[in-house]
């Protein structure tokens, strides 16, 4: 056993004096089996909607329409790391968000709100390039859990009412990629991310605004900054 300790903390030492030579900062900082860091992000929001079945009975109503706007989340990372190229990873994250449906009508036209304030989880897996130097590139997918806070399915809802009412909770899958640049005080790491919810969000009434939409999905464009 001794002599296994001694040949692994060898190979270990000219592992690491083999990277510094390279120019690499810190080479086995990122070789730990677990870390955290925080993110910023930047997204655009999007709906995707589905005409119901009492559409065509709404003699009043002549379309639909989504209409998208920025947003931003601020949020934590927990890694994971599992192998040299392999890691899971965790991004508890509280998001800010607006998407409009405007509703167009014979006599006027109706801009309805959806504002929403979720608190979201995915669970990733990513999978990194060989470091270059100080720099990798990345790709990551998974799943992405949902609570919206701000929904409206628990609202009052009525024939007069302009309320668009969402489920509370929706699943999502997500995909993307980014870059890794190492420093000497921590990992920076843009990357760029879709999300796109796989259940239906809405909540269903008879009334004009929800019961003219058959299914609704959030499509989601991410810009995120992490440091670890």
């Amino acid at each position: 056993m001794l002599v296994l300790c001694l040949i692994s903390t060898q190979v270990e030492g000219q592992l690491w004096r083999r990277k510094l030579s390279q120019g690499e900062i810190d080479p086995l900082r990122y070789e730990r089996p677990f870390w955290m860091g925080f993110s910023i992000t930047a997204n655009y929001g999007q709906l995707k909607i589905a005409r119901s079945e009492d559409f065509k009975y709404q003699d009043s109503l002549l379309s639909m329409r989504a209409v998208g706007y920025p947003g931003f989340g601020l949020g934590g990372i927990t890694n994971f790391h599992l192998n040299t190229y392999f890691d899971l990873r965790m991004l508890p994250q509280l998001h800010f968000n607006q998407r409009n449906i405007m509703y167009t009508f014979t006599d006027r036209v109706s801009d309805v709100s959806l504002e929403s304030i979720s608190f979201d989880l995915p669970i990733l897996l990513r999978y990194s390039s060989f470091r270059h130097e100080n720099k990798r590139m990345y790709v990551i997918a998974g799943a992405r859990f949902s609570h919206d806070f701000a929904s409206r399915e628990d609202k009052v809802r009525g024939p007069f009412l302009e309320v668009i009412a969402t489920k509370k909770q929706f699943v999502s899958y997500e995909f993307g990629f980014g870059f890794d640049i190492y420093t000497d005080m921590f990992k920076f790491s843009p990357e760029i991310k879709m999300t796109n919810s796989i259940t239906n969000m809405i909540s269903p009434d008879p009334y004009i605004y929800n019961g003219s939409i058959g299914a609704m999905q959030v499509r989601l464009l991410q810009i995120s900054f992490h440091f670890e």
